[in-house]
């Protein structure tokens, strides 16, 4: 087999590059990526927990938490825990988290009670994931550094495209509908809402400002008696007075 002679300048010079790459956090991100600093990573921490602190948990009589890691609940403190630079990307209103959501799964105390028990056979390996599908509880919030963005349908901007929707309620501000029979799928849209994509997303100039936070969507997935419930804890304003600045 024929040798291939690289050149020692070549070499030097991907020596040199190589460890600068890896030691870069924005290299892999593109345009409008930069290091965020301690001050915005301990504002955006508090924002995380205070949208924790305020979600509302189904009776714990009936169930308990799907076991899902803290990173996995809440990447942005999983990120920081991890070490090294956390990073933003740029956004029309300046640089915000991709890890910007909350998310916490339920399971029914009986689901969870078999789940470590070996099926009979296959058909009730089956019944059993469906049962635990159907009876686990979601609640997930998205924070976002601009408007919610809603539908477009020749140029007219639709709040809800969901044909099925029931219980829409809305203002400038607020908007909630809910889809689904037994299963439900529960939403709430705190803040202002547009139908023009290029208002949300993101841009190549790097923002030196930290973005506020604009829109909070909430949505919450179950059987319709626990969704239900969930939703008569659910504070509105606890939820609206988060929107804003992240930084002060």
């Amino acid at each position: 087999m024929r040798k291939i002679a690289v050149p020692i300048t070549v070499l030097v010079a991907l020596l040199q590059v190589c460890p600068a790459l890896a030691q870069n956090p924005c290299a892999e991100e593109g345009p409008g990526c930069r290091v965020m600093s301690a001050g915005e990573v301990k504002a955006m921490l508090e924002r995380i927990l205070a949208v924790k602190a305020i979600l509302p948990a189904p009776d714990p009589a009936r169930y308990v938490p799907d076991g899902t890691a803290e990173g996995g609940a809440l990447p942005f403190i999983g990120q920081v825990k991890a070490g090294g630079a956390t990073t933003c990307l740029s956004f029309p209103a300046g640089c915000f988290t991709t890890y910007d959501t909350v998310s916490f799964g339920y399971l029914s105390k009986a689901d969870h009670a078999t789940a470590g028990t070996k099926p009979k056979d296959i058909l009730a390996a089956v019944q059993a994931v469906g049962s635990a599908l159907e009876n686990k509880v979601e609640v997930t919030v998205w924070l976002r550094p601009h408007a919610h963005l809603v539908g477009n349908e020749n140029g007219k901007c639709v709040d809800v495209t969901e044909t099925e929707a029931v219980n829409i309620e809305k203002s400038a501000t607020f908007l909630t509908w809910q889809s689904g029979d037994e299963v439900v799928n529960l939403h709430m849209i705190f803040g202002p809402r547009t139908c023009k994509e290029e208002e949300t997303v993101r841009v190549e100039s790097t923002a030196k400002a930290f973005a506020p936070v604009r829109s909070l969507e909430l949505a919450i997935s179950g059987p319709k008696a626990e969704v239900a419930a969930l939703k008569k804890k659910i504070d509105r304003k606890a939820f609206e007075a988060l929107l804003g600045p992240v930084v002060r």
